[in-house]
């Protein structure tokens, strides 16, 4: 409107002046040019003015990042928020050598057992995420396996479907690591991620030799219980498992599938908002197996502890597990005890020493772990970080077993991400 009042009023000017110089043509056309000009002039500002209300009209609408109590009334799409798939990656590199006779798998793919030393790709993770909405996303995670053959297996590890309506529940469906230990649960497929070179055996993936049911389809549900400043949060989890793991100490015999029924699993933890980078919990697995190859159902429980602290500087890990199978048919039970801790301090800007200790010892004649035994033992390496996307790691493990000849690895790693 008011563009349109000022074009108008030059308008009237123009031809006021046209008609009072029509005596001299010339000084009338060079009137007419000058009034043209401001008129284009006037245009300009006007445009201006225009673009200057409505990009200020414009930021008034956009809503805060805070978000308000209400939240019906809040955009699908807020402040800073756009569709489409982001996409990150992990891989890595790593030299293995053993003296372990007989040859021992351990808890890692890709090495070849029984040879002086080899090198391995291991896992290649590509993690996707999309968000649909301010509360709703879907996390993917593919990897890409290394078998001791040299050949590669894909996994869909993780699928999953999220809905956080707020702080107190967080919503997923879809196939999830379960919450069986603080490691699972934090540390995924990317070597990259962890201080390490290599998983601690009860926690490693169940598919690469470790102890958990590290997998399951069903939902997922966590949030904040009212605690105050203790931080205090809950998970639960309903789920089918189906674990199968390859036996580490005979690796050609065929791999052990436990046929898992529905599991269900409930866990506490604090995260106090006065000491950040403690975690504090515990956990809770139950479910039903029936190995391959056996007339024998099993209830199985699983009980784990965790203590962490960790920030920028100092890494102090901590966790406990009792694995209990009682065979249902005879009352037999069989109970394998595990543990590790880690700990490291960052040296400088990108060096880390750690060291770490791990025991595991399940029970003799086990139908479910008839391959692991006890084993224990010390771990000691350093991490250097040569920029925020490569890390170099070099790492000695000592391995006592019951029964079998203690041995030694040397593993040397790269481990990035992309």
């Amino acid at each position: 409107m008011f563009r349109f009042m000022v074009i108008v009023s030059a308008a009237f000017c123009l031809a006021g002046s046209s008609r009072a110089q029509q005596a001299d043509p010339q000084n009338q056309q060079e009137t007419i040019q000058a009034l043209r000009q401001e008129i284009n002039e006037l245009k300009a500002r006007v445009a201006a003015l225009e673009a200057g209300q409505t990009k200020t009209e414009a930021s008034a609408e956009v809503p805060s990042p805070v978000q308000p109590a209400n939240t019906a009334a809040i955009s699908p799409e807020p402040f800073g928020f756009h569709r489409g798939i982001k996409l990150q990656g992990f891989g890595s590199v790593t030299y293995k050598a053993s003296d372990a006779n007989p040859p021992d798998l351990g808890a890692s793919l890709g090495f070849r057992p029984g040879s002086a030393g080899n090198f391995a790709v291991g896992d290649i993770d590509l993690f996707l995420t999309s968000q649909f909405s301010l509360r709703t996303s879907v996390l993917s995670e593919v990897v890409f396996s290394e078998q001791s053959s040299g050949e590669f297996e894909t996994d869909v590890e993780r699928l999953l479907l999220k809905f956080d309506p707020g702080d107190y529940l967080k919503m997923s469906f879809g196939r999830f690591h379960t919450a069986t230990s603080y490691y699972n649960s934090v540390f995924h497929h990317g070597l990259w991620l962890q201080t390490a070179a290599d998983r601690p055996l009860v926690v490693e993936f169940s598919d690469h030799g470790g102890l958990l049911p590290s997998q399951a389809v069903g939902g997922s549900f966590t949030g904040r219980l009212p605690s105050g400043s203790m931080g205090l949060n809950y998970i639960l989890e309903y789920g089918s498992a189906a674990t199968i793991r390859p036996q580490i100490t005979s690796p050609d015999a065929p791999e052990i599938e436990e046929h898992n029924s529905n599991e269900i699993t409930a866990g506490v933890f604090l995260q106090p908002d006065w000491l950040p980078g403690l975690d504090v919990g515990g956990s809770f697995y139950h479910d039903h197996i029936n190995p391959e190859g056996s007339n024998l159902h099993i209830a199985q429980a699983i009980s784990s502890v965790h203590a962490v602290y960790n920030n920028s500087r100092f890494e102090f890990l901590n966790e406990a597990f009792l694995i209990q199978h009682k065979i249902e048919e005879t009352g037999q039970t069989f109970n394998t005890p595990a543990f590790y801790t880690l700990i490291s301090r960052k040296l400088g800007a990108q060096w880390r020493p750690y060291f770490r200790y791990q025991y595991t010892n399940a029970a003799t004649g086990s139908p479910v772990f008839p391959d692991v035994g006890l084993r224990h033992g010390p771990s000691a390496g350093i991490r250097f970080d040569a920029n925020d996307y490569v890390a170099i790691k070099a790492q000695y493990d000592r391995t006592f077993r019951r029964d079998l000849p203690d041995f030694n690895d040397a593993l040397g790693q790269l481990a990035f991400r992309f």
